[in-house]
């Protein structure tokens, strides 16, 4: 029998900022990433993210992404698509999103009010 992986918590989400901070790398490398974004476009996108993640900012086992400073976001989704941060469905959902959409989605979840 197989055990089910534990869904991550808001400290999985809060290491993975602390992380991001520590990435230069990817910072550097993306310095303007959200001068690449577009607020409508982002919130199109974000109905693949509130599958999993509550678009009302509440922690039902998934950390919050509502209200996540912009830069942070894409800090973290960065993180992800380079697989520098380990969670292999945040690793795939990244790896399928180009800069644009990783800076339209930041700015759309930064606008949403964060958890409640």
């Amino acid at each position: 029998m197989t055990r089910a992986k534990k869904a991550p918590t808001l400290g999985v989400l809060a290491m993975g900022m602390t992380l991001a901070t520590a990435l230069p790398s990817v910072v550097q490398a993306d310095d303007d990433i959200l001068a690449k974004a577009d607020f409508g476009y982002g919130e199109y996108l974000s109905g693949e993210c509130v599958t999993c993640h509550q678009q009302n900012g509440s922690n039902q086992g998934l950390p919050s992404i509502t209200g996540l400073d912009a830069e942070s976001f894409a800090q973290i989704m960065l993180a992800y698509r380079n697989k520098e941060l380990d969670n292999n469905v945040m690793q795939n959902v990244a790896s399928r999103l180009d800069d644009e959409q990783i800076a339209s989605l930041a700015v759309y979840f930064a606008s949403l009010p964060p958890e409640e």
